[in-house]
């Protein structure tokens, strides 16, 4: 029997949607499905290191670009419409020509709106069936919008989350009214679960190089390089030892060193998770990927989310709301004092359910793959 093929392309906004198409590469690979992968910049390098002998193709990204305060971050995605729009339409005229030439058996989308074929079977991968805005009439308008897209180019939806109660992403991904294609809920897509040693996972670490926080900074710029800067200069005066993450995989040249502290522009599956074991707090900007990614760590998690990004925004009330995570508005937040209050911070345990290979070789039976 042929091989079957498959087409994955991570959105380029942020680093979530490449890290978090990792499990599902693998799953697929592990089921003996041929995958290529589309995309460029930090998430091509990204995938390229968990999966060095894969075909990658050349697509370019959105290249959205974030305002310097929160106030201004509706007018800053306004004015950057046409450009989003436009990428929808190259990334959909880009697929239709490469499946000409390649025909693939599967599309498989994470949040790209353009990146389906009308006669191929397209996947759809989003934790966000219920945008969030600040007003009660646009959210209702997107939400009609995105499902009404659904319904005429894709095939199904794939949520990375539980469904019910025991869910990560609350209304986000659980919202009451669902689209009418089939929607498959995946549970949580951990990269980092796999490189966990024995002893993390047992909560006995063997601290060699113990850190008293870890700052995991992602996002697009310019509050990329705010949030990294603010933690560098907070972190410097804390006297204690810690480590950033930059989050700059194509930018090599962006690491630091001082007498207690440590920038570094990336680092991979297995550096991170031991990065992460050796660390009391981590401090991150509370992406959805990146709650994912954590949550098998039992660690004490930090968030302060990107100003203006709603989505963070929610996740960081509904986590600490939760007992989960401890959140701090960016415009508020102070290291040392976050770090003291987190200390007494009353955690709960994170409901926490694996993505499997078995679960998605049942769900590709629904698209005759």
């Amino acid at each position: 029997m042929q091989q079957k093929s498959v087409l994955i392309a991570p959105l380029d906004w942020g680093l979530g949607h490449a890290t978090r198409c990792i499990p599902v590469i693998a799953a697929l690979r592990n089921l003996g499905y041929r995958v290529t992968i589309a995309t460029e910049g930090p998430h091509e390098i990204i995938l390229r290191e968990a999966f060095p002998d894969l075909t990658f193709l050349k697509l370019k990204g959105y290249g959205i670009r974030y305002s310097k305060k929160a106030e201004g971050f509706a007018f800053k995605m306004f004015i950057q419409i046409p450009r989003i729009l436009y990428n929808i339409l190259r990334e959909f005229w880009w697929l239709c020509k490469t499946n000409q030439q390649r025909q693939f058996d599967l599309i498989i989308s994470d949040n790209r709106l353009g990146f389906f074929h009308l006669n191929t079977p397209s996947i759809f991968i989003t934790h966000q069936l219920n945008l969030q805005t600040p007003f009660t009439w646009s959210t209702s308008l997107l939400q009609w919008m995105q499902y009404t897209w659904f319904q005429f180019f894709y095939t199904m939806v794939w949520v990375p989350d539980m469904e019910g109660d025991q869910n990560l992403s609350g209304i986000l991904g659980n919202p009451t009214k669902k689209p009418s294609v089939p929607i498959w809920y995946m549970n949580c897509l951990s990269r980092l679960k796999d490189h966990m040693s024995i002893q993390s996972a047992n909560q006995v670490v063997d601290q060699a190089f113990p850190l008293l926080f870890l700052g995991i900074v992602s996002g697009p710029e310019p509050q990329r390089s705010i949030f990294q800067d603010l933690l560098w200069q907070q972190g410097n005066q804390m006297n204690q030892p810690f480590q950033i993450i930059a989050g700059t995989a194509n930018q090599p040249n962006n690491q630091a060193v001082s007498s207690h502290g440590s920038i570094v522009p990336h680092l991979g599956g297995p550096d991170l998770a031991k990065a992460i074991e050796n660390a009391t707090y981590i401090i991150s900007r509370g992406g959805y990927t990146s709650l994912m990614e954590l949550i098998p760590f039992n660690k004490k998690l930090i968030l302060v989310p990107t100003p203006g990004q709603t989505e963070q925004e929610y996740l960081a009330k509904r986590w600490q709301e939760k007992g989960w995570a401890i959140a701090y508005d960016q415009t508020e937040f102070h290291l040392e004092t976050a770090l003291q209050q987190a200390a007494s911070f009353a955690y709960q345990p994170i409901p926490f359910k694996s993505f499997t290979k078995e679960a998605l070789k049942e769900t590709l039976k629904q698209v005759n793959l």
